[in-house]
């Protein structure tokens, strides 16, 4: 009897292996004969799984928001508010191991997100998402008190600036963009949202 293939298993191994390769030695070094011998494959057997390397960075983008989403999601139990958005926060900024490595692979896509239509569908969907539940955690906290009377769309974009520009920095100067410094400024942010 032929052994069964769990596809979106084998292909979730290559895009692991694809986002080893891009945390490691950046996005250049993606191609796909080091993906399919990071994988543990050679480079044709890529070909049963991928239509080629622009699929495989497609897929390692949209697993990149996934994993943070799965992680949020088991992070957040019954927080409300402020704490639900601190904790959201934080599963995005690199403050971390994994959220670093997430960062680096994010940072080295997004590059390609402006000019691959899919990837941008990825990213704005991804994104679309995230304002929508910051959103909502900001509407909780101001019906719960924590806040008073906000642009709630404004804060929301200052925020995924925060994030954002915290994944830079956190990959590109991390001694002086410390997990201590970026939790300092999200925490400081809130508190700011508080008086």
């Amino acid at each position: 009897m032929p052994k069964l293939v769990d596809r979106d298993e084998r292909r979730r191994a290559i895009a692991a292996a694809t986002w080893r390769l891009i945390a490691a030695k950046g996005i250049d070094a993606a191609n796909m004969r080091d993906i399919a011998t990071e994988a543990g494959y050679t480079n044709g057997a890529l070909s049963h799984y991928f239509s080629g390397k622009d699929e495989i960075l497609r897929t390692s983008f949209e697993l990149v928001f996934e994993a943070t989403n799965a992680r949020i999601e088991s992070r957040m139990r019954d927080a409300k508010g402020l704490a639900a958005l601190r904790i959201f926060c934080r599963e995005i900024m690199p403050t971390t191991q994994e959220t670093l490595l997430e960062a680096r692979i994010a940072i080295s896509l997004f590059q390609r997100a402006m000019y691959d239509e899919r990837m941008d569908e990825i990213n704005r969907r991804a994104l679309v998402q995230w304002r929508e539940q910051m959103a909502g955690y900001l509407e909780d906290a101001r019906a719960g008190g924590e806040v008073g009377e906000i642009d709630v769309s404004v804060v929301v974009e200052q925020l995924l600036s925060l994030m954002m520009g915290a994944q830079i920095l956190g990959v590109l100067t991390p001694s002086e963009s410390s997990a201590k410094n970026q939790l300092a400024m999200l925490d400081n942010f809130l508190a700011l949202l508080r008086s």
